[in-house]
């Protein structure tokens, strides 16, 4: 089990990690002034309201409100959890991470299945290209087409025809038995026997430096045809891509992904010189999948297999892809073949073509369904509506789905107003049975007013947050007792916690311990916008002397009252040493104010 990540490592790794680094990987990036811009990779926008201010260490987008540090940003990209975000980091920055009681730097389960899975890469990749008895792969792949140059881009590898041989190899390398059982390499009915035997191996990397799982085809006609590694701390195959390890860097070029079926499609439009190809992991096209593309890209190409199922999975992808703000297009394959027939068939000039001359996805989509009608009585035509309304649904473009509708109207031969009408009436309804049931999910949250007014509280600790060297100046100043905003006093809270301990403030880790998620989006666009660079310490001695002021006047208040009820009542007649007290401090409290 891993151990807890000692804050102080947690800092250091953010201290030695450039965020400018981290998000220009991902995002294309221009500087003006003091900060770097570019298009959001959590939205869809064609003027870029993502921000970067390298000096704070944090990034926060003005369209969608996302932001934090660097941390955050390579959880939202890669789907990590705090903990991976840290070790990614500090792998990059050289930091050892090491036990809470300061021992040995140790590995903790995920990291050291990366790297059991490059070792094992590695291993695959040498028998391939060495091995005599892997002869029959060689010759698989070059009878595909397939050339050596992009087997070693892929890393493709051979499994051995011995389903022992692996565990025998990996237990010389000194990994235990145990492990090894939950690596996801080995059956759990046969803790010796490979998963991979006999099998040319696809290792699946998310960027060029991890392989997180393995899928292996079978040769000499055994069946299944595939077979993938089962789901692991490192793999989720629903939220993985093949090849993207491959392709992040056209990707970023293009702003475009081509989606084929399998993982010896990937390679062949490789071969046909299409760099930017990916596939899903044996399943259909998931939600996951689509965003982790929106992240890099703005449009797709699919390019499934022209039979019955290749086209359904078009229709169901293209779905997916709009609904996360993709532009989508597909390329019409000829029906029984694949991308790999093509190339092996006709060669990589003939793939290249149709790679590049793709339809548009609501024209593929009209086709199939006009193709599949013979009649155009109302009946067809409410039909032909009916079925192409879940992608219209999720066109994000009002505009584009009237062209749509108009163009449905031509080909049933029906009135484009009656059409328009129809599709408004159907979605007005949906829309408003939405709305009924989301009226019974407001919070406070809500309904509160969150940041409009901004108080004198808030706006004072927002300050302190983006300009950490004054919060000496505030604590001894103010306690924390005197504040009534629950969203100041949470700063606050954070701030004097993180100074007890030790730690270093700033707005990154400020942010990243607070949980209302509002909150934190304030700060951080507070933080880029710059609002406080110019004038923090005016502002922040300013907001100090109104609280201390207002402190004062309200315990002056509160003197005012006990004098006066005791003087009504004649309770301290008594004891006028308590009225004169009182007094003292009034008059104390006036020249306090007056000095402020």
């Amino acid at each position: 089990m891993a151990g807890r990540i000692p804050e102080k490592i947690i800092d250091e790794v953010s201290r030695k990690t450039d965020i400018l680094d981290v998000v220009g990987s991902y995002v294309n990036l221009s500087r003006k002034g003091d900060r770097w811009w570019g298009l959001c990779p959590f939205h869809n926008e064609k003027t870029p309201s993502f921000s970067v201010s390298p000096d704070k260490n944090i990034f926060y987008c003005f369209g969608c409100h996302k932001g934090g540090g660097s941390y955050q940003f390579l959880m939202e990209m890669e789907s990590l959890n705090f903990p991976e975000a840290v070790r990614r980091l500090a792998e990059k920055a050289g930091v050892d991470i090491q036990d809470d009681d300061g021992g040995e730097g140790y590995r903790d389960n995920r990291r050291a299945l990366e790297d059991l899975y490059k070792r094992v890469s590695k291993t695959f990749r040498w028998l391939f290209v060495n091995n005599k008895n892997a002869v029959h792969a060689r010759d698989y792949l070059n009878k595909r087409g397939i050339s050596e140059e992009t087997a070693e881009y892929y890393q493709i590898g051979w499994a051995p025809r011995d389903g022992e041989w692996l565990y025998n190899f990996l237990l010389k390398k000194k990994y235990s038995s145990e492990f090894l059982a939950e690596s996801g390499l080995f059956s759990p009915k046969s803790p010796r026997w490979s998963y991979f035997v006999d099998r040319l191996m696809f290792p699946v990397m998310p960027d060029s430096e991890r392989v997180v799982a393995f899928s292996g085809r079978a040769l000499n006609g055994k069946e299944p045809k595939y077979i993938n590694s089962p789901e692991t701390v490192l793999y989720k195959k629903s939220r993985q891509l093949y090849g993207l390890g491959q392709a992040r860097k056209k990707i970023r070029e293009n702003k475009h992904v081509v989606i084929c079926e399998g993982n010896l499609d990937v390679l062949s439009c490789m071969q046909a010189d299409s760099g930017n190809i990916v596939a899903p992991l044996g399943t259909a096209f998931t939600q996951d999948q689509a965003g982790l593309i929106k992240r890099q890209a703005d449009s797709i190409t699919l390019l499934f297999d022209g039979d019955d199922a290749g086209r359904k999975a078009t229709v169901k992808a293209a779905i997916l892809a709009e609904s996360v703000g993709l532009t989508v297009k597909t390329v019409k394959i000829p029906r029984g073949t694949d991308p790999s027939d093509i190339l092996c068939s006709q060669g990589p000039e003939t793939l290249k073509k149709l790679i590049e001359r793709p339809i548009n996805i609501f024209d593929y989509l009209l086709d199939l369904l006009i193709s599949a009608k013979t009649d155009n009585t109302g009946e067809a035509q409410e039909e032909a509506l009916k079925e192409l309304t879940p992608y219209l649904d999720a066109v994000g473009s009002d505009v584009r789905r009237e062209k749509y509708l108009r163009q449905l109207a031509d080909e049933v031969n029906a009135d484009p107003v009656t059409v328009i009408r129809e599709y408004r009436n159907n979605r007005g309804k949906e829309l408003l049975r939405t709305s009924r049931l989301l009226s019974y999910r407001s919070t406070d949250l809500e309904t509160e007013t969150v940041f409009n007014p901004v108080g004198d509280e808030l706006y004072l600790m927002t300050a302190v947050a983006v300009k950490t060297e004054h919060f000496t100046t505030l604590r001894r100043s103010l306690a924390p007792e005197i504040f009534r905003d629950r969203r100041a006093l949470s700063v606050y809270r954070v701030m004097d916690e993180l100074s007890v301990d030790g730690r270093e403030l700033s707005t990154e880790v400020i942010v990243s311990k607070l949980d209302d998620e509002k909150l934190k989006s304030y700060i951080l666009e507070k933080a880029v916008a710059g609002i406080y660079d110019q004038r923090a310490d005016g502002t922040i001695k300013e907001k100090i002397r109104i609280l201390q002021i207002r402190t004062l006047n309200e315990e002056r208040q509160e003197l005012q009252k006990l004098m006066d009820k005791g003087n009504d009542t004649g309770v301290d007649a008594v004891n006028p040493m308590i009225n004169n007290a009182r007094m003292k401090r009034i008059v104390e409290i006036d020249n306090e104010i007056q000095a402020r």
